[in-house]
């Protein structure tokens, strides 16, 4: 590879042009005459570009013989020839749909998206930047057809799962690869929590990217977008393009402050007539009261009754014990940006602080981003792009989630304890451990305060990139990008906590590294009146490492320092540096026929040092086309403005991590008797190891009408990955547990629509409406011949299983029902309680069964409205949550049969093997503790729509401004997931996940509730 930067070096040495270059500058305004800032300003077919300034203006080095384009999300994009002109002066219209913008594609190629035959959606800066999140994915719910986001509910700093046309892999990763300024960065903690114990949610990827710094996020859909990147593309890709300074004069300032309040959306709803007892009953003493934490006592009337202290008190309701646990979380983001500029270079600078507060005590977030990115040219034809981004973040007491976790403590706490009375989490004049309503002594106050979980994350991205300009038609560009990530962890469990009594410790260092390094030819010339050229070939050096050393500690000397030398058991663990290394070469070729008939032929062969050597060389080919049908059934655009049909295959690969290829040794660091101990995998290694292989057809019709006054975007997709990896149980008298193979297929199909457009436009009032719709269906047609299912995630009981199943699809939700006989009857015990039955039966699945979002802003002279509605349609999802509110008496549901009891109608199994009627009655607390067991009566339909997204801002007029140094204003009130207009499950937000990973859907376990965000936006340019 660096012979073949040495070489590409020489050819900028040794090639010269005579070709005249001129500086041309102008202003881009809008049909209200004022300037647009951000509009992107590109010599047709090359990189060279640049974008407007503040007040509008822009500079640009052209050859006289170029063309212009202006473009800038929601309007229409706009050639100029330069013929010699040294101002160029632009409009931009506002009422135009986006059909013929320019958009960003795979290696960070800008293209025309009429061109285009493959699906791709460009979401721009203001639906990133406005509704803040400190997670940018968040901002593409409801936004982007066929794009299904899980945002993760472990409060700051957590990342959120994104799929894009449906889940790929059983084992491997399904979300799309992160592009940013045309580097793929590192994703690492993208796929983190799931476990039903203790699940924590962490960062990575997207979440590091500062919301303010984004121009836009072009949305790859699948394997015929993103092909290009071979390999890698199997679950399309994220193009992230950040912001850049203005070429022209002067000095911009921006500053943007968003303030919101966290709330949350939706708390379970508990019952206040009865408290902490059982069978109707509250013990006298304060032992037997611990044992009995449920809400299944007496009425809560007022008397006095033995407390959880040891105390008697009033035996009253309140009301208000959970929610009150919580707080209001502020989250404060500002941000300054420093845009200086002269004719041949351009600098941006930006800051951006985030302080933003859990709901749940003492838990936030810190974080500081330092953006740098220059634009220069060298020379007429030589052009520098350089940025470089350092990040910093602290998280304290991100939320655990499961039956350890945070609120599994207190969710179901008894009706009458006071959640103030559990900031006494401890008495060290009596005794070290935790002191809670019951005799395991969780607390969350405890967990929150006494004990340590915080996580530093340090993360440096750069890149610089050489363009040089060898001809009007041809250029060429060389560039290297790094990402390095360094993420410390602390976690102390002091002594006296209510499951580690003696104390444990783990301190942990991660270091995560991807380096780029790639180059690229253009060609971009007419051939004739007829026919148009584009080539573009190159290669790619990919190194990614990651190397980890930690070290767990037990049993604390002295129980207040938590320090490893002060533990008894110590554990060190250490993976040393693992590299996985890519090389790679692509071309593609793309002819135009009379702007309405196009041609895109791509191909990419890739050199994986993860895959054997027979095996390593992988070849992924597109072929896309497209046609401007409209040039023929409607030349004079009396109906229609676009009509386009579009067409695509592919194939690309979907990779496999590090050392899979062939066995290795563990050294225990404690051996037997002192020995020398060493143990291998369970799971046997596979030499001829493949990567998957994902397969997709893709069809689209595209349209704009009526002036571009309406338009849609239909396609329609299908999807099959073959060669999965998988680890294939064997029997124990291999050695081995599974052996490693490629088996399998998995298909996805589906289809989207995306429907829009402006209904009303007057003088002073717009109406522009947008709604996308998606359905997917899944199915896993094959394994092997022996396995028929893949179980991702089980219930701590494990009454409940998440699984892939043959002939059904990933996410399949199979658990336990009502027990009944042959003749279909409910079979009790012979204490008369329902029984769950002994197989586990098909419940539902956890994919949805389509999206869709509906997006309206109303605009009225410098006021403007703007409001997302999403949807969620269909699909389950299994609540252990309601199951606990329900078996501990505390849910409104568990008020049913309190004071008569029940006789449940079904039959009693005989010795003789007959049945009988049942005619025993039991309590409300053994029949509801029965019915909590039975997983299909807690399986609920996801179905939901909310208001996800609201703003109302306003821009101050110009007039206003004039005369001061504030050259643009805009404030706005903001609003994000602020109700639900329906949904189906009660207590719970039913797109709450356990983690963003294979293992963390279709299950909600003590998950923290979704926040409601309101808040207000200001953003100042000077």
């Amino acid at each position: 590879m660096r012979r073949i930067f040495l070489i590409f070096s020489m050819c900028f040495a040794l090639l010269s042009s005579a070709y005249a270059q001129k500086t041309v500058t102008g202003t881009v305004t809008g049909d209200d005459g004022l300037g647009i800032p951000g509009v992107s300003v590109v010599e047709k077919g090359t990189g060279n570009g640049t974008i407007t300034n503040v007040d509008g203006t822009y500079s640009i080095s052209l050859p006289d013989d170029a063309t212009v384009m202006f473009s800038f999300v929601g309007m229409k994009t706009i050639e100029e020839a330069v013929n010699g002109r040294s101002t160029i002066d632009v409009v931009l219209l506002a009422n135009q749909i986006g059909l013929e913008e320019v958009v960003v594609t795979a290696l960070g190629i800008s293209k025309e998206k009429k061109s285009l035959g493959y699906a791709v959606t460009e979401v721009g800066s203001e639906d990133i930047s406005v509704v803040k999140d400190h997670n940018p994915a968040n901002s593409l719910v409801g936004k982007v057809a066929g794009v299904v986001v899980t945002q993760g509910s472990g409060g700051p700093g957590g990342a959120s799962r994104v799929i894009i046309r449906g889940n790929n892999s059983i084992t491997g990763n399904n979300q799309p690869l992160i592009v940013v300024d045309g580097v793929p960065i590192d994703d690492s903690g993208v796929n983190s929590g799931g476990s039903v114990y203790n699940s924590t949610i962490s960062g990575g990827g997207l979440t590091d990217i500062n919301p303010d710094d984004i121009e836009s996020i072009s949305v790859l859909k699948g394997p015929n977008a993103a092909a290009l990147y071979g390999s890698r593309a199997g679950n399309g890709v994220l193009l992230v393009t950040t912001k850049k300074g203005a070429k022209g004069k002067g000095l911009g300032v921006t500053v943007n402050s968003n303030i919101t309040f966290d709330t949350p959306m939706v708390l379970p709803e508990y019952q206040n007539q009865y408290g902490q007892g059982s069978q109707g009953n509250v013990p006298g003493n304060v032992n037997d009261l611990k044992n009995s934490t449920s809400s299944w006592g007496q009425k809560l009337d007022g008397s006095q009754q033995m407390y959880y202290t040891g105390e008697t008190r009033a035996y009253t309701a309140q009301p208000d014990n959970f929610k009150d646990f919580f707080e209001t979380g502020a989250k404060y983001v500002n941000s300054l940006a420093l845009d200086g500029a002269g004719d041949n270079y351009s600098v941006r600078f930006s800051y951006t602080n985030n302080f933003t507060e859990s709901m749940i005590p003492n838990s936030d977030l810190k974080s500081h981003n330092f953006s740098l990115r220059s634009l220069v040219d060298l020379s007429d034809k030589l052009k520098l792009d350089a940025k470089a981004t350092y990040f910093t973040q602290k998280v304290n007491n991100v939320a655990n989630q499961g039956s350890e976790g945070i609120l599994a403590s207190i969710i179901a706490m008894p009706r009458n304890v006071d959640i103030n009375d559990l900031k006494v989490y401890q008495k060290p004049e009596e005794s070290l451990n935790s002191i809670s309503f019951g005799s395991l002594g969780a607390n969350p106050y405890w967990m929150l305060y006494h004990d340590r979980n915080e996580n530093t994350r340090e993360r440096f991205l750069g890149f610089g990139k050489l363009t040089y300009e060898i001809t009007p038609w041809l250029s060429a560009f060389a560039r290297i990008g790094t990402d390095v990530s360094h993420v410390k962890s602390e976690r102390v469990y002091q002594p006296g906590h209510h499951y580690y009594t003696s104390g444990r410790l783990t301190f942990g260092n991660d270091r995560i590294s991807e380096t780029n390094a790639d180059f690229l030819l253009m060609f971009d010339k007419d051939l004739n009146e007829d026919f148009h050229l584009s080539v573009n070939a190159g290669g790619n050096h990919s190194i990614r490492t990651y190397e980890s050393i930690s070290i767990y500690g037990e049993d604390f000397k002295i129980p207040t320092r938590a320090t490893v030398a002060n533990t008894v058991i110590q554990r060190p663990s250490y993976s040393p540096m693992s590299e996985h290394v890519i090389n790679s070469v692509y071309a593609q070729a793309s002819l135009s026929y009379r702007n309405f008939a196009y041609l895109d032929i791509t191909g990419r062969n890739d050199w994986s040092s993860t895959l054997p050597e027979a095996n390593r060389s992988y070849f992924y080919p597109s072929v896309t086309g497209s046609l401007l049908i409209h040039q023929f059934i409607d030349p004079e655009s009396d109906l229609f403005n676009l009509l386009k049909v579009r067409g695509s295959w592919a194939n690309v690969g979907n990779d496999t991590g590090v050392y899979q290829l062939s066995q290795y040794y563990n050294v225990a660091s404690d051996g037997y008797l002192g020995l020398t101990q060493l143990s291998r995998p369970s799971v046997k290694f596979n030499e001829d190891l493949k990567p998957e292989n994902i397969a997709s057809l893709e069809f689209g019709l595209e349209g704009s009408m009526f002036d571009n006054r309406f338009f849609f975007d239909m396609s329609y997709y299908s999807i099959k990955t073959t060669d999965q990896i998988y680890d294939v149980p064997v029997p124990s008298s291999t050695g081995y547990s599974t052996f490693r193979e490629n088996i399998g297929e998995m298909t996805n199909k589906g289809f989207e629509i995306l429907v829009g457009g402006i209904p009303v436009k007057t003088d002073n009032f717009s109406w522009e409406v947008s709604t996308n719709f998606s359905k997917n269906t899944n199915e896993l047609v094959e394994l092997t011949e022996e396995l028929d299912s893949h179980i991702f995630n089980s219930t701590n009981s494990g009454n409940l299983n998440i699984q892939a199943t043959v002939g059904g699809g990933y996410g399949d939700i199979y658990g336990t029902t009502w027990r009944t006989n042959d003749a279909g009857q409910i079979v009790v015990d012979a204490n008369g309680r329902p029984q769950a039955s002994t197989d586990k039966e098909f419940l539902g699945n956890s994919q949805p069964n389509w999206i869709g979002g509906l997006t309206n802003t109303l605009t009225y002279k410098n006021l403007s409205l703007r409001f997302l509605i999403d949807a969620r349609i269909g699909g389950e999802i299994y609540s252990q949550t309601n199951a606990a509110l329900t078996g501990s008496g505390v849910s409104t549901e568990s008020l049913e049969y309190r004071e008569t009891g029940i006789v449940v109608d079904g039959v009693v199994l005989q010795d003789d093997g007959s049945y009988v009627q049942n005619t025993t009655q039991i309590s409300a607390q053994d029949y509801w503790g029965a019915v909590s067991g039975i997983a299909s009566a807690y399986v609920f339909d996801q179905t939901n729509v909310r208001l996800r997204e609201l703003v109302l801002s306003y821009k101050v007029p110009y007039n206003v401004l004039k005369s001061t140094f504030i050259k643009d204003a805009t404030v706005g009130l903001v609003g994000r997931n602020l109700f639900f207009i329906y949904k189906d499950i009660d207590h719970v937000d039913p797109e709450a996940s356990l983690g963003t990973g294979n293992s963390g859907q279709g299950i909600l376990s003590y998950n923290l509730p979704s926040a409601r965000s309101i808040g207000f936006n200001v953003n100042i340019k000077f």
